[in-house]
């Protein structure tokens, strides 16, 4: 497909599904957040869909991806067993929520302690992302679709869709007619042995507003 076609080609629906690996996730991280606030990650979107904060032992405040406090979650600790040290931990831990659906607290002690995150409370906050310009309502050319398939340029729908609407808007450098393109800063987030590593990226989103169509997208 010629560059041309890759800008006036028509936009359709499509749903996707994270080709990336169960310990990388992207984060577009709201203005204000609560201190020590750690991110609940879903492995099916490869992305953040919220924050925890420890209140308590076993008591957390959840907010969603825009950092607003939406409720309170009690868990019981799956080890009986713990010492203070184990407890003083539970802070740092990672709710992760895995492509089967269940989603537990990764914390990095050495009795391996985790607590589950309630269904409800994940399925609460994938329900906050289709709120305002719903990423359902995004269409995508087929060029731009199928880097959606690629690891290395796949970057989740939502993602984009917040970049539209919360991004920098200019003119499309190619200067199509009824095109502009969107920039926001991201994050790519990898897990490794309970130790989240973050590195900053520009997103750049190119949309065709006429039918809110997606043409083209990267990071660098």
């Amino acid at each position: 497909m010629n560059a041309g076609n890759a800008i006036t080609g028509p936009g359709r629906y499509y749903t996707f599904q994270s080709p990336l690996s169960g310990n990388v996730f992207f984060e577009l991280r709201p203005r204000v957040l609560p201190r020590n606030a750690q991110p609940v990650l879903d492995e099916s979107s490869g992305m953040c869909i919220g924050y925890s904060v420890a209140q308590a032992p076993g008591l957390w405040q959840i907010y969603d991806v825009q950092g607003h406090f939406v409720r309170l979650e009690e868990a019981p600790l799956e080890t009986p067993l713990i010492d203070p040290t184990d407890i003083a931990l539970l802070a740092f831990g990672v709710f992760r929520i895995f492509r089967a659906g269940r989603a537990l607290l990764e914390a990095g002690t050495r009795a391996a302690i985790s607590a589950r995150l309630s269904q409800a409370t994940i399925m609460f906050l994938r329900a906050r992302l289709k709120t305002g310009l719903s990423a359902c309502n995004l269409k995508m050319t087929e060029t731009a679709a199928s880097h959606m398939y690629e690891p290395g340029r796949y970057v989740p729908l939502h993602i984009q869709e917040r970049a539209i609407r919360y991004g920098r808007r200019m003119a499309d450098p190619r200067n199509g007619e009824g095109m502009y393109r969107y920039e926001t800063e991201m994050y790519k987030l990898h897990r490794k042995k309970n130790i989240t590593e973050y590195k900053k990226y520009t997103l750049e989103v190119v949309v065709r507003v006429s039918d809110w169509t997606i043409t083209h997208f990267k990071y660098f």
